[in-house]
């Protein structure tokens, strides 16, 4: 009810603060032009068809219905101008036989003819008779059959209609392409109709009888090629100016990034497009209220929220559309822990490749990467977050969630810390990326920041490598001594090397071309970044060692995950085994089969830990006590008693080391 009413809210808001304008109808000098082939193909006699070519999705269909008909009913028939054009707009797509396309024009001229004074005319009489032969759910039939029966002066003929067949390239077997040309080359030959056929030329070239039929048939070919800026202009203002003002105008304002990303990718399918808008609509619109937005954007964080959704959205939608990914498998990009880790580790490999390229052409991106990666670097430039409840439901598998989604906002967009550390952003506009927007001035002062904040240890280990070669990246600027910065930085390890966390993945080989005279110092910096990483190791496996009870107890999938990486070393050797035990009496049932498996898998060799072992048999003999029964009342005993009989083979295996 809290979605339904919050969309409302603001849908009732836009219309509230619409502003009324004339609709977008040719905004462009190539839509003009094609228009105007469209108005001088009827205003001549002419005893041939117009052809609109161009590929599938690109926006043919939505440009005849949105400007070719509306103009088309404003033009006065050529036989007699007292009469506008009807245009009749039929699709071919998936039609098997010629008699469903008599069915289909049947259909949709009917309707045309009832309530006028003026009759059917002879030759529309013969057109439409023979589809309601092969379509018997047309109502009282014999309504439109007094249509037929008398010729007026007034009388509508086939050429007061103008015939649009679209779908050309997608008719069905095992109707041939060369039949359905040879009908409309009937319509044009005896009825001198105008008829306009829409389709992908390309995909019948090969079909039998094609070329000639054309050749025949089809006099005047508008190839259709506009931008997709045009297409999107049109689009917005045609289905969400008078309706939807407020998302109107965010589209407008955020065109240029929309429009980018579908250059960016190649894609020029229309109805990517469109199926994109028609999904961020719904996003939108809840968003709005739930993010307590307004027109005058004053809230700027809620802007900023709201731009990060429609760039993922845009993102999920084009590669969706396109075939890479579905609902089930979203190729890793849902994968935080990988992502997290690649786009920390990027920083490194991405500098040791500009660092061996310079001076020399640049590598093409390798094709057999993840998929993730390509995705990355494809749409966020290493800045992302993966939102489930947008692509849940831009792929079909669940309806919009708004109030998930904005708590995974709030999550990484934290209202009351969101202004980014300085140290951050001079990192970030020193990046690859976007160095070079900075003027000469703005780069030697964020690169004597950068220093500055790089000896005060403010910078995670996997950025230092970075942070060397940024600082000596254009000598023509600022020149700095290779050998005075890694010496500082160096120092700064050393001196910090206590308040640098451990990264346990920080294990890339660094391997910088060898035949720089200046190889030596990367080499130098890294070797360190690698002991200072190794020596808090320690220290964060005995504070691991510490916690990992709490974890036990209050987040089990985390224990299990660092127990692992401890199966050399002791674990309970400094638990209490009270607490221990007390917990593990209350622990839910479904616990124990998972504790014992991990028990099983980490004393498969004897316990060498004499503290270990003292826990490892008190605990047995304490689960001993409690398990003296013989007949099971619940599967909760029949666990514990499964681990009993662990914890003897345990303590058997090991015994010998300890007597």
């Amino acid at each position: 009810m809290l979605a339904i009413a919050g969309i409302s809210k603001f849908w009732l808001l836009s219309l509230f603060l619409m502003i009324q304008q004339s609709p977008i109808h040719a905004a462009s000098v190539q839509n003009e032009r094609m228009l105007n082939v469209f108005k001088n193909y009827l205003s001549m006699d002419t005893s041939y068809a117009l052809l609109m070519n161009g590929k599938r999705g690109i926006g043919k269909t939505f440009f005849i219905k949105k400007s070719v008909i509306p103009a088309i009913k404003q033009i006065s028939v050529r036989h007699d101008e007292r009469k506008k054009y009807l245009p009749v707009y039929i699709s071919l797509f998936g039609v098997k036989t010629i008699e469903d396309i008599y069915t289909t024009l049947a259909i949709e001229i009917l309707p045309l003819l009832r309530g006028r004074k003026a009759k059917a005319g002879l030759s529309i009489a013969k057109l439409i008779s023979r589809g309601l032969l092969n379509y018997n759910r047309m109502g009282d039939i014999d309504l439109y059959k007094k249509d037929f029966a008398s010729i007026a002066k007034n009388t509508l003929e086939t050429k007061d209609f103008v015939l649009i067949f679209d779908d050309l390239d997608r008719i069905s077997s095992p109707l041939q392409i060369g039949e359905v040309i040879g009908f409309i080359n009937s319509l044009v030959e005896h009825d001198n109709n105008k008829i306009i056929i829409i389709g992908d030329d390309d995909q019948f070239q090969n079909e039998n009888n094609y070329t000639a039929v054309k050749e025949k048939t089809i006099g005047t070919i508008v190839e259709y090629a506009t931008e997709m800026s045009d297409n999107f202009d049109l689009i917005i203002s045609t289905k969400y100016k008078d309706s939807a003002n407020i998302f109107y105008e965010y589209l407008k304002a955020s065109k240029a990034d929309i429009i980018n990303h579908f250059h960016s990718t190649k894609t020029e399918n229309l109805r990517t497009l469109i199926y994109f808008l028609e999904h961020f609509y719904t996003i939108f619109g809840e968003l709005y209220i739930g993010l307590k937005l307004d027109k005058e954007r004053s809230n700027n964080l809620g802007y900023t929220k709201m731009d990060t959704v429609l760039r993922f959205s845009i993102a999920i939608s084009i590669e969706f559309k396109n075939g890479s990914i579905n609902y089930k498998d979203p190729k890793g990009i849902d994968d935080m822990k990988t992502i997290n880790l690649f786009m920390s580790r990027t920083s490194l490999s991405e500098i040791v490749k500009e660092y061996n390229s310079l001076g020399k052409s640049v590598p093409k991106r390798d094709s057999q990467r993840p998929y993730f990666q390509f995705f990355l670097s494809q749409y966020f430039d290493y800045n992302y977050n993966f939102y489930a409840s947008i692509y849940d439901f831009i792929t079909g598998g669940n309806s919009f969630s708004a109030n998930v989604l904005i708590s995974d906002l709030t999550k990484e967009f934290d209202d009351r810390i969101y202004i980014p550390s300085r140290q951050e952003e001079v990192f970030t506009k020193l990046s690859t990326q976007v160095v070079y927007n900075l003027s000469a001035d703005e780069y030697v002062k964020l690169s004597d920041e950068l220093l500055s904040f790089a000896k005060a240890a403010k910078y995670p280990l996997d950025r230092y490598i970075s942070i060397q070669f940024y600082l000596q990246r254009f000598p023509e600027i600022k020149k700095y001594s290779i050998a005075d910065i890694t010496n500082e930085l160096i120092e700064a390890l050393r001196t910090h090397a206590g308040d640098f966390s451990y990264d346990e993945d920080l294990t890339d080989k660094f391997d910088p071309d060898i035949e720089r005279e200046d190889s030596q110092y990367y080499i130098a910096l890294y070797e360190v970044i690698n002991q200072v990483n190794n020596g808090n190791q320690v220290i964060q496996v005995e504070q691991n060692r510490a916690d990992l009870f709490y974890l036990f107890r209050d987040t089990p999938d985390q224990f299990y995950s660092i127990a692992k990486q401890l199966f050399d070393g002791p674990i309970f050797d400094h638990w209490s085994f009270p607490a221990f035990f007390t917990h593990f009496k209350s622990m839910p049932a479904s616990e124990i089969p998972r504790f014992t498996r991990f028990l099983d898998k980490r004393y498969e060799a004897p316990i060498k830990n004499r503290l270990e072992y003292n826990f490892i048999s008190n605990f047995f003999d304490e689960l001993a006590k409690k398990t003296q029964v013989t007949e099971f009342k619940t599967l909760r005993e029949v666990a514990e008693r499964r681990l009993l009989e662990l914890l003897h083979e345990i303590i058997e295996h090991s015994a010998s080391g300890f007597i």
